[in-house]
C-alpha cells in the first residue's frame, strides 16, 4: 500500500513553536508574575474548557468585547462517559474559553462564600477565538495567551487606579519606558445613558458602538484610513434621528481634545449627570502621578460587559505604535450572574494584556537584546504579600490611593506590598483581610 503523506501543518491562525520565541515568550510571563506577586496578588488557574452557558446573550450580553461573534468560539460537545465508554450520562455544550475573564467571574462565585472580600488575582491562559482567516495577522490569531489580572468585589474608583497603575508598572518592568506607555480612558455609563436616551434598538446600539470603537482606535493610530468609512456608516445610523442626538452623538464620536472639555461637557453634561465630572477627575489625578492618560468616549469596549471606567492602552514609540495592546474596565454585574443573589451583586475591574502583542512591543523596546538581569522570587507560603499599606482616606479614593502608590517606589526593595483598595475605613474590615492574606505587617501612608 502506498504510503500518504500526512498534512504535517497546524491549523491556519495557531502555530507550533520552539527556540528563542518561548524562551522570550518564557521570560514575559515569568517577569508579569512577579510583579503581580509584588503587588500583592495570587495566581488563579481555570479549566479551558468552559460551559456554553457562559457566554450566552445573558450572560456577557450581545456584543461583549469589540468585534465580537458568537461564531468566533470554538465549540463542542462533552460527553460524560460511564464504565467502559459505553453509555453517556449527560451531554454539555461547551467552549475553549475565548479569554479568561468570564472563567474568573465564575470561579469567584463558586468560591465566595468562603471569600474575604476584595480579591486580587492574575491569570495566564491559552485563549481560541475562530477569527475569520481572511482577518489574521501576526497579532490576530485564532490561538493566542492572555495574561490579566482582576480586583474582585470592590466598588472604589481606587481600584481602578491600581488596575491602570499595575499596567503601566508592569509594562515598565518589561523594558517600555513609561513615557511612552498611553492610557485611554472613558465611561461606558455615558454610552449607555445615550443610547437609551436616544431610543435605539439592540442592533443599532451594538452598531453605532462598533463604529464609536473602531474611530477611536484610528485616532489612537490604527488604520486611521477608515476613518472617512466609519463616518458615514455613523451618519446613516442616525439618519433618523433628530438633529439634538445627532449632534450628541457627533460629539462622542469625534472627542479629540484628550479632555473632559467644555464643549464634551455642554454637549454631553446632562445626559449621565456626574459621569464625565468623575472621569475628568480620574483623569486630572492620574496626570498628576505622572501617568500618559486621555479621555476618549469612543473607547467603549462593551455597553453590556463593562459598568463604568473603560480603557485601552497603547505603546508609543519613535518607530510606531502599537495600538491596544491592553484593555479593561469595570464590570460590575458580571459575576453576579453566577452568584446565588443574582447580578449586581459582586464588583470588580480588571484588564488583561495578549501576550504575543505584547512580545512585539518589547521586541521594539530592544528588551530581547540584552541579557536578561531578572531574577524571580518564589514564595511558597500562605502569605500573598509582606505589607498592607492602607491609604489614609480623604474623600478621594483614587488620589488617596495614587498617594500611598507613589510611596512604593516600584517596590525595588523586593518586598510584597498590597495596596488596601477596599471601601471599607474601619481598622476592623481591613484586619480581616490582611488575616486572610497572612499578611504580616499593616502600615498606613
Amino acid at each position: 500500500m502506498p504510503h500518504t503523506p500526512r498534512n504535517t501543518q497546524p491549523f491556519v491562525g495557531t502555530r507550533d513553536r520552539f527556540g528563542p520565541e518561548l524562551r522570550q515568550r518564557d521570560y514575559t510571563q515569568s517577569v508579569l508574575a512577579q510583579y503581580a506577586h509584588t503587588r500583592g496578588y495570587d495566581r488563579l488557574e481555570v479549566p479551558a474548557l468552559e460551559r456554553k452557558a457562559s457566554f450566552s446573550r445573558q450572560v456577557v450580553g450581545a456584543s461583549p468585547w469589540p468585534e465580537w461573534n458568537p461564531k468566533g468560539v470554538f465549540e463542542l460537545d462533552v460527553p460524560d462517559y460511564g464504565p467502559g465508554h459505553t453509555h453517556t450520562h449527560q451531554n454539555t455544550p461547551a467552549v475553549l474559553i475565548p479569554e479568561g475573564t468570564v472563567s474568573v467571574a465564575r470561579w469567584l462565585a463558586s468560591v465566595l462564600p468562603t471569600q474575604t472580600l476584595p480579591l486580587k488575582v492574575f491569570y495566564d491562559l491559552p485563549c481560541w477565538r475562530n477569527e475569520a482567516v481572511d482577518t489574521l495577522s501576526p497579532g490576530k490569531a485564532r490561538e493566542f495567551r492572555q495574561f490579566g489580572v482582576e480586583i474582585l468585589g470592590v466598588a472604589s474608583a481606587a481600584a481602578d487606579a491600581e488596575i491602570i497603575t499595575f499596567i503601566v508598572g508592569a509594562l515598565r518592568s518589561l523594558g517600555t519606558p513609561g513615557n511612552a506607555v498611553r492610557v485611554r480612558i472613558s465611561d461606558v455609563g455615558v454610552f449607555r445613558a445615550l443610547a437609551e436616551r436616544s431610543g435605539f434598538d439592540e442592533t443599532t446600539t451594538v452598531a453605532v458602538k462598533e463604529c464609536l470603537d473602531a474611530l477611536a482606535e484610528c485616532r489612537a493610530g490604527k488604520d486611521p484610513d477608515r476613518t472617512s468609512g466609519l463616518d458615514t456608516r455613523l451618519d446613516a445610523l442616525l439618519a433618523d434621528h433628530p438633529a439634538e442626538t445627532v449632534e450628541r452623538w457627533r460629539a462622542m464620536a469625534h472627542h479629540v481634545s484628550g479632555d473632559v472639555d467644555p464643549g464634551l461637557l455642554a454637549a454631553l453634561g446632562d445626559v449621565a449627570p456626574g459621569h464625565l465630572e468623575r472621569l475628568s477627575s480620574t483623569a486630572q489625578a492620574l496626570r498628576q502621578a505622572g501617568l500618559n492618560v486621555a479621555v476618549d468616549l469612543g473607547v467603549v469596549r462593551s455597553h453590556e460587559y463593562y459598568t463604568g471606567l473603560a480603557f485601552e492602552v497603547d505603546v508609543v514609540l519613535p518607530g510606531g505604535s502599537f495600538v491596544e495592546i491592553a484593555g479593561g474596565g469595570r464590570y460590575d454585574h458580571l459575576i453576579g450572574h453566577f452568584a446565588a443573589n443574582g447580578p449586581g451583586t459582586v464588583p470588580a475591574s480588571g484588564f488583561a494584556f495578549g501576550i504575543e502583542r505584547l512580545l512585539a512591543v518589547m521586541d521594539a523596546c530592544g528588551t530581547f537584546t540584552d541579557t536578561p538581569n531578572h531574577q524571580r522570587a518564589h514564595h511558597f507560603g500562605h502569605s500573598t504579600a509582606d505589607r498592607l499599606l492602607v491609604p489614609k482616606p480623604t474623600g478621594d479614593p483614587v488620589r488617596d490611593y495614587l498617594r500611598a502608590y507613589a510611596t512604593t517606589s516600584d517596590h525595588i526593595d523586593g518586598r510584597r506590598v498590597d495596596l488596601w483598595v477596599g471601601e471599607a475605613t474601619d481598622t476592623d474590615a481591613i484586619g480581616r483581610y490582611a488575616q486572610a492574606r497572612q499578611i504580616p505587617e499593616t502600615t498606613s501612608c
